[in-house]
């Protein structure tokens, strides 16, 4: 079948195709659904199957029409793109359809891929950030730890005090309307709150008491709607608590884990904070080498592309908000300012990921089996599934095994880009 296209620049990296299919494809391509209809066809006044294709039109034109378009669409479209040897991504915006049972004219809007022109990705130059562990990441970590085993006990003191932990049934007021009623909730009173002058109200509180404290909503705050407002809590005490922190000493090391002593729980954090910076500096080089191979390159990018990873980025942003504690609603009405602060971060996205695919090609780099069989057994023991469960996942559809494979060959090529470059390593 050969088919008429005229082909339109739009942009760099859009084309404009008008396809006119031959009225003989849509003519067989009808009289094949009427034919496919009619052997089920439960049509009165015929036995199953036997009713003449004239009938059948007359009961299916309808959906005839629908199936039939359906089909040519995708068909014809692709078999224009690959008569035309044209390097299409993604999928076509369909337009301007003219059909009927003789013929059938569209157009299609498709993106291209890029022509990119790269100088330079072996002996990219770089420098690596000096491993610097300082003894406060010690200590900060080993407070955490000693906060985590602290105990809350009775105070002694009557009136509360900074550092005292007061638990309190709460009204929470707004504009003079009740937003939120709740018991048992624990408030450490601190040097410094997010709520201003929020503690300093409670000092000398003594249990059984009711106080009023009113506060300000910070005019950043994230619930929009109580942003720069002022609020009155209305908080009863019911019990005041103390923190007791364990010792910094052997003791402690045994109740967090297979540690004789002390100075072991030391040395095993020294050895996390280490492994933590390395994997940071080394994310930091990947991203000094990315920034670095874009800088060496030139090519134009689908606005297309760029558009749908935005908005992936937004809708990951907004997720992240739920899933931190903000209302469904409260996260939407960041969207806005998501979509302008990540706007460059998905065009750079989408560069990297066309020169590394421009690297593997060139490179004649792929993903074997065996690294496709390795992945799944890393992604087993991250998310604690069977490696038969991950590889069942990936392979029950063909694109997230793809997605996969183009992962695993992304990985190689930074890793080839690593190899080769020139790094120096700066001195503390």
């Amino acid at each position: 079948m050969k088919l008429k296209v005229n082909i339109k620049d739009v942009s760099a990296c859009e084309k404009m195709l008008t396809i006119d299919v031959p009225s003989e494809v849509v003519t067989e391509e009808f009289s094949s659904f009427y034919d496919s209809v009619a052997k089920r066809a439960r049509i009165p006044g015929f036995r199953p199957g036997h009713a003449p294709q004239h009938v059948v039109k007359i009961h299916f034109k309808e959906e005839a029409k629908q199936e039939v378009l359906k089909h040519l669409l995708s068909r014809t479209f692709y078999e224009a793109v690959k008569q035309e040897s044209l390097p299409v991504i993604g999928s076509p915006r369909i337009d301007n359809v003219e059909f009927d049972e003789t013929r059938l004219t569209f157009k299609a809007l498709v993106e291209m891929r890029p022509k990119i022109k790269l100088d330079k990705y072996i002996g990219l130059n770089v420098k690596r950030e000096p491993l610097v562990i300082n003894d406060s990441e010690i200590s900060q970590t080993l407070k955490r730890l000693q906060e985590s085993q602290a105990k809350f006990e009775s105070a002694q003191n009557p009136e509360a005090k900074l550092g005292d932990y007061l638990i309190c049934n709460y009204v929470l007021n707004v504009d003079g309307k009740e937003i939120e009623k709740k018991d048992n909730e624990w408030f450490e009173i601190r040097e410094k709150d997010y709520l201003e002058g929020f503690s300093k109200q409670l000092i000398g509180a003594k249990v059984g008491e009711t106080r009023e404290v009113n506060v300000m909503f910070p005019k950043e705050y994230a619930q929009k709607d109580f942003a720069g407002k002022s609020a009155k809590f209305v908080l009863t005490v019911r019990e005041m608590k103390e923190k007791k922190l364990p010792a910094l000493d052997d003791e402690l090391a045994k109740s967090l884990g297979d540690y004789a002593t002390f100075d072991e729980l030391k040395k095993a954090i020294l050895g996390d904070v280490e492994n933590h910076k390395k994997q940071d500096l080394e994310t930091k080089l990947e991203k000094a080498l990315l920034d670095e191979l874009i800088k060496k390159s030139k090519f134009e990018i689908p606005a297309g592309m760029v558009e749908r990873r935005l908005d992936a980025l937004v809708e990951e942003g907004i997720q992240s908000l739920q899933y931190q504690g903000l209302k469904k609603e409260d996260a939407e009405k960041e969207r806005v300012q998501f979509k302008k602060n990540l706007a460059s971060e998905a065009e750079r996205q989408v560069r990297i990921s066309f020169l590394l695919d421009e690297i593997a090609s060139r490179e004649k780099i792929q993903a074997t089996e065996e690294e496709l069989n390795a992945k799944y057994q890393t992604i087993s023991e991250r998310v604690r599934r069977s490696v038969p469960e991950v590889k069942a996942y990936y392979e029950q559809e063909e694109t997230r095994k793809e997605s996969l494979m183009i992962q695993i060959i992304n990985e190689k090529v930074i890793q080839l880009i690593k190899d080769k470059a020139v790094i120096q390593e700066a001195k503390a």
